[in-house]
């Protein structure tokens, strides 16, 4: 992974942890192939993997989002997020557990690779996003405070297991060799990526 220094590589690998964690949770709350991951952007300065937090292409989503009054662009309260669930037959606990496992995975994977702890990388600035992104899930969900904080720790334990798992370990760094200096990587072709290292293809 030569991309002119070391930054760059964390990021690499920090991107790759995401979309692997992303896709070891194909099959959980109405992921798939098809919308797992959009693509992942290896801009300066706004490295980022991004992802359908739900299944939106759901049929008849829309219509129900008109009833409910849930529209794209508007802040949507707990009981809307609920109803939402409630309809895509989503347990909310577990798509808040899916949603923190991928978001902790990022640090999880830079932590590996840069050999420190998974606390250090965390509360670094560079995973100000995913910290935020944390909160709002907790949020949404309408989790507690201790709550939330019992769901990030049993969740980033379980990121930093998986890194240390050898087959996630191979995708994760398969995937930072691959992905652009700059620009886009789509989504399907980081899924295939993915699934080709775990199964040592």
């Amino acid at each position: 992974m030569d991309f002119g220094g070391g930054a760059k590589r964390d990021i690499a690998v920090h991107e790759a942890g995401h979309a692997v964690a992303r896709v070891l949770s194909i099959g959980r709350v109405g992921i798939t192939n098809e919308n797992a991951i959009r693509w992942i952007e290896m801009e300066e300065g706004t490295p980022h993997c991004s992802v359908f937090e739900l299944p939106l292409n759901m049929p008849g989503l829309k219509e129900f989002g008109e009833r409910e009054g849930i529209r794209e662009g508007t802040r949507w309260t707990v009981e809307q997020w609920r109803k939402l669930f409630s309809y895509m037959g989503i347990d909310p606990l577990e798509w808040a557990s899916v949603r923190v496992f991928e978001l902790t995975a990022g640090a999880a994977a830079q932590a590996k690779f840069i050999d420190a702890s998974f606390h250090l990388v965390w509360h670094d600035y560079g995973c100000s996003d995913d910290r935020q992104n944390v909160i709002e899930t907790c949020q949404r969900t309408g989790l507690n405070g201790s709550e939330a904080t019992r769901l990030f720790a049993e969740q980033a334990e379980q990121a930093c297991i998986a890194m240390d798992n050898t087959d996630v370990w191979r995708a994760v760094l398969a995937l930072a060799e691959r992905l652009p200096t700059t620009g886009r990587m789509p989504g399907s072709t980081v899924i295939s990526i993915v699934q080709n290292a775990l199964r040592a293809l």
